[in-house]
């Protein structure tokens, strides 16, 4: 049987746009005004912080020292996990190609490094998980892509076996591309104009967008049926 797997962050859901909007909410609620001149200038430093963090409880601890923050972090959790799923939205033409998907018999998950918490929310958030057979989070997996064993309990999840008759579609060369390519599927790099780095592993194919993404894996031809 033919199948697809796609990241989620920045593949199919805007995650920096809702980073930013989060960003502005957190540095209302915790911090401190004398800190920065102004709100923008809170939220652009509050989105540099999270960026570069390597996770949210990193991210967490990083913020309650800088800014100072007395709440706990359970709090700050809270926050994140209630405030920031919705600020995600999914565009139609990406419901539209899922739909589309799934009406020709393809079989399609997701695989998501992240927390449990706040991957699934957002899934939950936009009315991803009518339009999906599987979302595979890291941390309920215990392994985060490129590790070959994420993308195995997704294909078991899925109920196929990993190899050419699937694909993996993403934004990063070194998660998505990498991790797929090492387990035999197809893959299509989501590369939003960024050039193709050297020493990469090189994609099936690169799409600009998710929507050119879609249409190259609806005609790789009719799933395979069981």
């Amino acid at each position: 049987m033919s199948f697809a797997l796609f990241d989620l962050d920045d593949t199919l859901v805007d995650a920096k746009a809702a980073l930013r909007a989060w960003s502005v909410d957190f540095a209302a609620e915790f911090v401190s005004g004398s800190y920065v001149s102004g709100i923008d200038d809170a939220a652009s430093d509050v989105f540099a912080l999270v960026d570069g963090a390597a996770n949210w409880p990193g991210f967490v601890a990083d913020a309650r020292a800088r800014y100072g923050i007395s709440a706990p972090d359970e709090e700050l959790m809270a926050h994140v996990a209630a405030v920031y799923p919705g600020k995600f939205v999914l565009e139609q033409q990406v419901r539209s190609g899922l739909t589309e998907l799934r009406a020709a018999g393809w079989r399609l998950g997701v695989v998501t490094n992240g927390s449990t918490l706040v991957q699934q929310a957002k899934v939950d958030s936009v009315g991803l998980r009518p339009h999906l057979d599987a979302v595979v989070d890291s941390e309920a997996a215990g392994h985060r892509k490129p590790d070959r064993r994420i993308f195995q309990i997704a294909a078991d999840e899925l109920g196929v076996e990993l190899g050419p008759a699937g694909w993996m579609v993403g934004d990063r060369l070194d998660k998505d591309v990498a991790g797929g390519a090492a387990v035999g599927l197809r893959t299509i790099w989501i590369s939003q104009g960024e050039p193709l780095l050297a020493g990469s592993t090189p994609p099936t194919h690169i799409a600009a967008s998710i929507t050119e993404a879609f249409a190259i894996v609806q005609a790789s031809g009719p799933p395979h049926q069981p």
